[in-house]
């Protein structure tokens, strides 16, 4: 029997710079999550809001992550 794949959470994150650690040096991340995107949304349009919100921001982006959970059944 085939695999249904069923969508049925989506949520992206911002990771955004907001600092330098004085000690090390390395980027302080603080992240922004944004839950209940349309399973009939393209990775595209994801990206290009995410980038919009990021922009909103006056913390740099640094990435942005998408998360997709599926349901798998017969």
């Amino acid at each position: 029997m085939p695999v249904v794949v069923i969508p049925y959470d989506s949520r992206f994150q911002l990771n955004l710079v907001i600092g330098t650690d004085p000690e090390n040096g390395n980027p302080i991340i603080s992240r922004t999550y944004f839950s209940n995107v349309k399973s009939s949304a393209s990775e595209q349009d994801i990206f290009d809001v995410a980038t919009q919100l990021s922009g909103l921001c006056k913390d740099t982006l640094d990435s942005i992550e998408l998360d997709k959970s599926v349901q798998l059944t017969s």
